[in-house]
């Protein structure tokens, strides 16, 4: 389903633990590798000892090291493409500062203004990935910390189906050494759907995944009077979907949605939350809906947000 993805990278540890996972993931033919570096403030570059040469050098010296690496831990025959954008503001600071930029190139481009997280939606526009794969945080990792604020913005404002990778900090680690969630991530499913036609879509999505050994379908209900009806299309769903094979299992839950999605997936130790990215309050304005956006911030284990066409 996924042979085209994005894979933004800030070069933190973390998202060097986060590429791990893609070895996991089945069908994958090519990777975009993409670092964006603001650089919209110069006279803040300048202080910091550095130049756009020196900038664009470094960045472009770890981003090979990191796709020498992704190619390393994938099946021989994935393409890895390196994609550099600089953002640039298109006047001088206001001491004058004015460091002399350099011209774009095939694996380099400049973009006047904007913010990380906007350069990420619009290159996965650009290059027409079906899927941007990336880590909950990243240099500014914090302990305690949900999700960053370039993952919130992705999930936010993004077009492209999502999968957001939360790592575990190792407990007494000094050094905030990282723990893998990736073991077989399409092995054990937690699909979310309120019924609705805006949530189709990660019903449809599931039947081109492969490697799913297990699904766990889960409907959230307001009021107990609601049980037999969810019951009963959660079974009919199950028929829909018993041609992958392996496992499945319905799971009625009541109460608040996204904390009952969560509670349930650590319980039974899914290996991937999916879900739709938006339910039955679907608008055009809004492109990720609380319930999924709550989890994305929240769970523990991988989030896949398939994202609802437009009516």
């Amino acid at each position: 389903m996924f042979k085209k993805i994005l894979v933004p990278t800030d070069f933190s540890s973390y998202a060097h633990k986060m590429q791990e996972c893609l070895a996991q993931m089945p069908g994958i033919e090519e990777v975009v590798l993409l670092n964006v570096v603001d650089a919209s403030n110069p006279m803040n570059l300048e202080r910091k000892g550095w130049s756009y040469d020196s900038l664009i050098d470094e960045a472009q010296t770890r981003l090979a090291e990191q796709a020498g690496y992704l190619s390393h831990l994938v099946e021989k025959g994935l393409s890895v493409k390196q994609s550099l954008k600089i953002i640039v503001e298109p006047m001088s600071g206001a001491d004058g500062v004015d460091m002399k930029r350099l011209k774009p190139d095939s694996s380099l481009s400049l973009i006047e203004g904007g913010s990380i997280g906007e350069a990420i939606i619009k290159t996965a526009i650009d290059e027409k990935v079906s899927l941007i794969c990336m880590g909950a945080q990243g240099k500014g990792l914090i302990e305690g910390m949900l999700l960053g604020s370039v993952s919130t913005e992705v999930l936010r404002k993004g077009q492209t189906d999502l999968l957001i990778i939360r790592h575990k900090i190792i407990e007494g680690s000094r050094d905030k050494q990282l723990e893998g969630f990736c073991r077989d991530i399409f092995s054990r499913v937690l699909l979310t759907t309120d019924f609705s036609q805006a949530g189709q879509e990660a019903i449809s999505a599931i039947k081109d995944l492969a490697g799913v050994k297990e699904i766990l379908l889960v409907n959230v209900i307001a009021r107990e009077e609601e049980f037999e009806e969810a019951a009963k299309r959660l079974n009919q769903l199950r028929e829909e979907l018993k041609g992958l094979g392996g496992k499945i299992t319905i799971h009625v839950l009541m109460g608040h949605a996204a904390r009952e999605i969560i509670t349930l997936a650590e319980k039974q130790d899914v290996s991937l939350i999916m879900m739709g990215s938006q339910g039955k309050s679907w608008s055009r304005q809004i492109r990720v809906g609380s319930t999924t956006f709550d989890v994305a911030r929240q769970a523990k284990s991988p989030v896949l947000v398939i994202r609802t066409v437009p009516l």
